[in-house]
């Protein structure tokens, strides 16, 4: 074996983890996998691949169908809870209006995403609460206009579109 290579990995000052790890260019999001069925990890496996640069938009229907298929909904949630960085929020919260799962409860979730400062996050979450089909309960509206009216942030027009939204399931 070489030894300058041996001594290079040993030096402290050699090692630069910037270059081993480029966040521009891999994902960060880490499903944690811990008792997962076999189908809840091709699940995992799936809303990973949602994250791969070069996915076509006939690979993201496919994997959209199968998460559906499986109701991968609770996963993607919890992606979206573990996910570090915005762009990978934007994509799960994408993914979960256009698997067409059902999202009903989850509401105050989305509401409160639909609140992020982030344009592009805000909109995905949103978009997830024009798609809800089901019956939301009056309490759940209640804390749902809470949220939205409590807000104080630079999507105006946004929170006043999701304050109607909330305002015509009944309240």
């Amino acid at each position: 074996m070489n030894t300058d290579i041996v001594n290079e990995l040993l030096d402290d000052d050699a090692f630069d983890p910037k270059k081993l790890f480029n966040q521009d260019e891999y994902s960060t999001l880490l499903i944690k996998r811990e008792g997962f069925s076999k189908s809840q990890n091709s699940s995992a496996d799936l809303l990973e691949g949602l994250l791969k640069q070069n996915i076509t938009r006939s690979e993201s229907e496919a994997i959209f169908s199968k998460l559906k298929e499986v109701n991968a909904g609770k996963l993607m949630i919890d992606a979206i809870n573990s996910a570090q960085r915005i762009d990978e929020k934007v994509l799960i919260t994408t993914a979960c209006w256009e698997s067409g799962i059902d999202f009903t409860n989850d509401f105050l979730f989305f509401t409160q995403l639909s609140c992020h400062e982030n344009f592009n996050l805000s909109l995905e979450a949103f978009t997830v609460l024009e798609n809800i089909e089901g019956t939301i309960d009056e309490q759940t509206l209640s804390k749902a206009l809470t949220i939205a009216q409590s807000k104080k942030y630079a999507l105006q027009t946004l929170n006043k579109e999701l304050i109607k939204i909330i305002k015509d399931r009944g309240i």
